[in-house]
């Protein structure tokens, strides 16, 4: 092999390693945002102070991306109300 195959392949692999790292990291995000999705399609997602309702979870999610970002999800439902 030359120079040039070597420094190909090389290319390659690093370009592999990325994509490979890229769709890591799709199918990360993409889980989360279907858990939170999941579990507030019945429920409302409120503030955990909202009168009436009661906290079933909290969901927190804390990432780095230039800045720490924090995003809170409460998932709360209602009280079984009986007459």
């Amino acid at each position: 092999m030359n120079f040039l195959e070597v420094l190909l392949a090389a290319a390659l692999f690093a370009l592999a390693v990325v994509l490979s790292l890229y769709v890591g990291y799709l199918t990360v995000e993409l889980t989360k945002l279907k858990y939170v999705f999941e579990a507030t399609r019945h429920s409302n997602c409120n503030s955990s102070n909202s009168p009436g309702s009661l906290v079933l979870s909290t969901c927190i999610r804390l990432y780095f991306n230039g800045a720490f970002v924090v995003e809170v999800y409460n998932i709360t439902g209602d009280y079984p109300y009986t007459s």
